[in-house]
């Protein structure tokens, strides 16, 4: 098996987001760190249109091999699809991280394959437990899972992709955002659930590397229950 990790260079909000540095380390670091941890892996993979940050990482970390991607506005899904054409790079079951949630515990992404494997699953994926609801533009509701609904329209608890951790078969997958069922979906805490998109984020998850270490094991430690 083996792991992606896709790094684009433009962000929604922020340009080279996760090549900033967060306490000493670049953002993508986090997971790269995470992902070689678990011992998972056959090989870790950064996939990016950044050649200068991605071979400073590359210099870091030997063992990380770097795949260039001309085009990182796709889903990955479909990005990796297209490169595995090329490259045969694609294992049976993939493990793809989003560089942009640093909190990601190597005791849950091994919790995750343990599930993904014992439970014969074809898809996994990352999520936390949200309790209101988030509007589109047009007004319609995003309703990853619905825990519980009241009313016909509007769900009093739903479950939302957060993490960036994916297990997924991927030769016989095309992963479809709008909906996942509950149990494709493995349940993270807040802590590790969050992610960075804005400088504003980018500055809230810079201030808790200064909270006291056994207060972040707790939450690490810490399983959402449906």
């Amino acid at each position: 098996m083996n792991c992606f990790i896709p790094c684009r260079k433009k962000g929604d909000k922020i340009d080279n987001l996760n090549f900033l540095e967060l306490d000493g380390k670049k953002l993508v670091e986090y997971s790269i760190i995470a992902a070689q941890e678990t011992k998972l892996f056959k090989k870790i993979f950064i996939i990016s249109d950044d050649k200068i940050n991605a071979k400073k990482l590359i210099k870091k970390y030997p063992w990380l091999e770097f795949i260039y991607a001309k085009k990182t506005n796709k889903g990955f899904d479909k990005m990796l699809s297209d490169l595995d054409f090329k490259k045969k790079i694609l294992t049976h079951t993939v493990c793809v991280m989003l560089p942009n949630y640093p909190f990601k515990s190597v005791q849950s992404i091994k919790k995750m394959y343990s599930n993904y494997t014992k439970n014969n699953l074809s898809l996994l994926v990352s999520a936390s437990k949200q309790n209101r609801p988030i509007y589109k533009k047009n007004k319609k509701i995003v309703i990853r899972a619905v825990d519980k609904i009241k009313s016909k329209n509007l769900p009093t608890s739903f479950i939302n992709l957060s993490g960036g951790i994916f297990f997924y078969k991927s030769k016989f997958l095309k992963l479809n955002f709008d909906r996942f069922n509950l149990d494709q979906l493995f349940l993270l805490n807040e802590h590790e659930a969050l992610g960075i998109y804005s400088l504003y984020d980018f500055i809230k998850v810079s201030s808790l590397f200064n909270i006291d270490s056994s207060i972040i094991n707790k939450l690490i430690g810490y399983r959402v229950k449906v």
